[in-house]
């Protein structure tokens, strides 16, 4: 795959070995899945609807940063639970969640898709990392969008403890560089953003997207 290769030929990296990392490396997994089942359990209840598509593309690219980890070394286990907690929750968002049925959905999947195929062709590190921000960020977008027309549909406290997760998995990383910080640098800070947005005490807006 050439995503593990542009990772293995990446500028040179400092390791750190500290006994210390591995606890926190499986802090963050339990964490991250144990906020997988909070977010699922909120699903069901009906306190949250997830943006289908937003956790389709994160399952799709916390795919690929779990094999990059398993080549590098880098961050295993916490790419390991960002992996199975999106997937159970992509497949509970197709019975509980909304979104798939706007052409702004289906355009930015589209776009998404084309950008995680370029992934595995890319040549360059540089390009790489944007094309897999590209598809992080497609999905971010979606669930941003569905939380601006109704605040309601997203709980604070997964949000907060994902974004913990990722700080966890910063500290517990064994090798640092710029591929490994990537992922959970991006989860401390668009976690973060969307605690920030979702209001829970707000007034619910179903009919605002339930044909996104």
């Amino acid at each position: 795959m050439t995503s593990l290769r542009l990772l293995q030929e990446s500028p040179r990296s400092y390791v750190i070995i500290n006994p210390m990392k591995d606890a926190l490396a499986i802090a963050s997994l339990v964490l991250s899945l144990a906020v997988s089942m909070l977010y699922i359990i909120q699903v069901v209840r009906g306190k949250v609807k997830p943006q289908r598509f937003s956790w389709l593309l994160w399952t799709m690219l916390s795919a690929t940063y779990f094999a990059s980890a398993l080549s590098t070394g880098g961050g295993v286990l916490f790419t390991f639970g960002e992996l199975v907690g999106p997937g159970l929750i992509f497949l509970v968002s197709l019975k509980y969640g909304v979104g798939g049925k706007s052409r702004f959905d289906l355009v930015s999947l589209v776009i998404a898709l084309v950008a995680f195929v370029l992934l595995f062709v890319a040549s360059n590190v540089l390009f790489g990392l944007i094309l897999a921000l590209v598809v992080d960020g497609i999905g971010f977008m979606l669930t941003a969008r569905k939380l601006a027309k109704d605040r309601s549909s997203e709980q604070k406290m997964p949000w907060l403890l994902y974004s913990l997760g990722g700080l966890l998995a910063i500290f517990g990383l064994q090798t640092f560089s710029v591929e490994n910080l990537l992922f959970p640098i991006y989860i401390v800070i668009s976690c973060g953003v969307f605690f920030f947005m979702a209001d829970p005490k707000a007034k619910p807006k179903p009919e605002a997207i339930e044909n996104l």
